[in-house]
């Protein structure tokens, strides 16, 4: 795109939309590059911290909170779009289309400053964990490597960062791969497919071509990893790059993900299986918290849908108190009825809960509850010994949270008070930490 070659390098004013830690991130990039920024943002001022916004503002960054205007942003050479921006029907694409203003996101955007070679991951479950170990394994042979993305850490963070021999290891969400043009990784993966983010897309086959952006912009001389049981919804014919398959090699998806990825830069399975197996897990994902009196509790808050939550039903042998809920992302709950053999309770909370309920009707011992802090605790008082109280919440966190980890990390709390609590009471206390 000639337009877009010349913007690249020409842009003088760039405003930014949204301002939690990717705007952040963005506002950063454009103030060390010598650019004017703007940033606008939906929620009100006081939702962030003013000392913050303050530093900013002394760096000659301008704000507007509580909405967007065609005032604020009109002067303005590009929009750049923070991941959880909608890009369909908002009042910023709006704005954007009527001044002809430009609009990209965080990705694309720090995708033009990046140096060396960017690994890509995404998929419905699993992307975070093999994005970490693939970072874990390039990083014991490559040093100069980055983890990025979708992960916690910006890409737009580290871009400056990169050196021409370096390597860029990024989780992707399919938000993200809805906004690029000219990203193109030398490396790409899809982990797995699975209806997810329905209350964004309007059926399963728009949320996977949003994915399948991920292989659009890549050449011959690259490389797509994919899922070999991946059966239906990639278009394997629209993929230039050279197509690299993983099946289970390794007795985990993740795993055999990250092997298949490492082996495009010449890294052995021997190499991989060394750090696979000191590999302990990533905190909210199947993450064993406590041991209470015999009560095993596992933060599995990473658990967005269904499929998520079936995956560690089907892999927990003990009886199971489930506890989830959240906002709904227009899936169907009902995909976990065949792993529910070992729950004897499901306890629900949040704004999802009465459709949860309806949706496993057929199970005979369900309880709603409107917060997950009364639901912690009412599953501990009905938990017997060697129970397993399972944090699986199938939803977002958006309803009560702001994201998965702060959800997560509230649920560690409760349990950190139930077992002071019970050494309290009892004197004595079984504490099991991974």
């Amino acid at each position: 795109m000639r337009n877009l070659r010349k913007l690249k390098s020409n842009f003088k004013e760039i405003c930014v939309v949204g301002f939690k830690r990717s705007g952040v991130a963005l506002c950063k990039l454009a103030l060390s590059l010598g650019k004017k920024v703007k940033v606008t943002e939906i929620n009100p001022f006081g939702v962030f911290y003013k000392p913050y916004i303050d530093n900013f503002s002394n760096q000659g960054v301008k704000f507007e909170f509580g909405g967007h205007t065609k005032k604020f942003i009109k002067s303005s050479d590009l929009i750049v779009l923070s991941p959880g921006v909608y890009t369909e029907n908002s009042a910023v694409m709006t704005l954007a289309k009527e001044l002809g203003t430009l609009v990209v996101g965080e990705l694309e955007f720090a995708s033009w400053f990046s140096k060396g070679k960017i690994i890509a991951i995404t998929g419905t479950n699993g992307k975070t964990t093999t994005t970490f170990l693939t970072y874990l394994v390039l990083k014991s042979k490559h040093k100069s490597s980055y983890l990025a993305g979708n992960i916690g850490v910006p890409f737009s963070s580290i871009a400056l960062n990169t050196e021409k021999n370096s390597i860029s290891v990024l989780e992707v969400s399919s938000y993200q791969l809805e906004t690029i043009i000219e990203f193109k990784p030398y490396v790409s993966c899809i982990t797995n497919l699975q209806p997810d983010h329905l209350d964004r897309y309007k059926n399963f086959s728009e949320y996977v071509r949003a994915k399948m952006n991920i292989f659009k912009n890549q050449k011959k001389t690259d490389y797509a990893v994919i899922n070999k049981n991946i059966s239906s919804g990639i278009d394997r014919k629209s993929i230039k790059a050279g197509i690299r398959y993983f099946d289970n090699e390794f007795g985990n998806e993740n795993f055999s993900a990250a092997a298949a990825i490492a082996s495009v830069f010449e890294v052995t399975k021997p190499a991989c299986q060394r750090i696979f197996s000191s590999f302990k897990g990533l905190s909210h994902r199947m993450q064993v918290v406590n041991e209470i009196n015999g009560i095993t509790f596992i933060n599995d808050s990473k658990a967005t849908n269904p499929s998520s939550t079936a995956w560690a039903l089907k892999n927990i042998e003990d009886s199971v108190i489930l506890i989830a809920g959240g906002k709904d992302k227009g899936l169907d709950y009902s995909e976990i009825k065949p792993f529910l053999k070992n729950v004897k309770k499901i306890n629900l909370f949040g704004q999802a809960r009465e459709k949860i309920n309806r949706s496993l009707s057929f199970h005979k011992n369900i309880e709603m509850f409107f917060d997950l802090e009364k639901a912690v605790i009412s599953s501990f008082k009905e938990a017997e010994e060697k129970d397993v109280i399972l944090f699986s919440p199938m939803c977002s966190s958006f309803d009560m949270f702001s994201s998965y980890i702060e959800r997560g990390n509230f649920f560690v709390s409760k349990v950190k008070e139930l077992s002071l609590n019970s050494q309290k009471l009892t004197g004595k206390m079984h504490l099991k930490n991974t």
